[in-house]
């Protein structure tokens, strides 16, 4: 390892919202410990969440210029899920005790969709995004909490068996998906702190870190080799897939705040102390710590959904194999 929505979304801010203050004496070898795991935990993670959208019943949809032709466009939302332990543990770091979920910490989204027939060659390409931007109105709902959320993607699926006889499909498909995200919350604690050794004081000192601007970011890239199997009836549609991925990612954590060292302004051997501790951007208003990791990462899929002339309504539900977390979605489109 490298040292490095709406109502899913209003959850979620809740969660963080009415945390409980908690405060122990800190250390930034402690922080960089809980980040490190807290980065550990949520790259197995992220490009499970990032994988949400796009996985419609239907293994391939047909040829787009068929009549009808076939396409379809639809919204979907839900929620995976990643351990709690490594977030507990970083929000604690900051005086903040989130609920112990027992089924994991959720990480909600959601997507709007799109995806059109094939031409000749039987395949079908599909697209999903989803954005949430930061705003002041926003902000001003959820309590002063700031929300980030980006889901871009796409995928080609090239159908293996399309059967005119029995009711099967099965495709093999390549897609890409881009996920980032984040949380940040004017924290009312003006007293917190880290110690760390200074080789220029010979000792150890204290990092004051008062009113501080906590931010907790992640962002990853993933590529996914998948494969799906679907048994389309007349009012339900039945189907099961697996998908092996390889993703780059990141995620950790941003303070700003006015920051001082046992009272003075932090001078340059002191930032070069905290760097080579993994700390990075460090200046008079703050400092931060993303790590970076590759890997790979396996899932399991399926559900069914309710087909009622073009209208369909899906039920997913997904299993991360590498942490044993899981996810759910809901969509709804129109499809020809």
């Amino acid at each position: 390892m490298n040292k490095y929505i709406k109502i899913p979304v209003l959850c979620t801010v809740i969660f963080l919202l009415t945390a409980i203050p908690v405060f122990s004496q800190n250390t930034i070898d402690k922080l960089q410990d809980n980040v490190n795991l807290f980065s550990e935990t949520i790259v197995k993670s992220l490009p499970f969440s990032s994988t949400m959208g796009l996985n419609w019943s239907d293994a391939y949809i047909g040829q787009l210029f068929d009549l009808p032709p076939h396409f379809g466009i639809g919204v979907s939302a839900g929620f995976t899920t990643m351990p709690i332990g490594s977030i507990s543990d970083l929000a604690g770091m900051f005086g903040y005790d989130l609920p112990d979920f027992k089924a994991g910490f959720p990480l909600p989204g959601y997507t709007v969709e799109a995806r059109g027939g094939g031409i000749i060659l039987p395949f079908d390409i599909g697209v999903k995004f989803g954005i949430i931007p930061e705003s002041e109105l926003l902000s001003n709902m959820m309590g002063g909490a700031k929300i980030k959320y980006q889901l871009f993607g796409a995928d080609l699926r090239y159908s293996l068996i399309n059967s005119k006889v029995l009711p099967v499909k099965l495709s093999i498909g390549l897609g890409y998906n881009y996920l980032s995200g984040g949380i940040s919350k004017s924290l009312p604690i003006d007293s917190l702190s880290f110690d760390f050794y200074s080789a220029e004081a010979d000792t150890d000192v204290s990092l004051a870190v008062p009113t501080p601007d906590l931010g907790i970011l992640w962002k990853t890239n993933t590529m996914e080799l998948k494969a799906q199997i679907s048994f389309p009836l007349v009012v339900i549609t039945p189907y099961a897939g697996a998908g092996i991925s390889w993703a780059w990612s990141e995620a950790g954590y941003q303070v700003k705040s006015k920051i001082q060292v046992n009272g003075a302004d932090i001078t340059d051997s002191m930032i070069e102390d905290l760097k080579g501790l993994g700390v990075s951007g460090i200046t008079d208003n703050g400092f931060e710590s993303i790590l970076k990791d590759d890997n790979f990462n396996m899932r399991l899929f399926g559900g069914f959904s309710l087909n009622i002339t073009v209208l369909r309504i899906d039920l997913t539900a997904m299993y991360n194999v590498m942490n044993n977390g899981f996810g759910f979605t809901v969509g709804t489109r129109f499809q020809l």
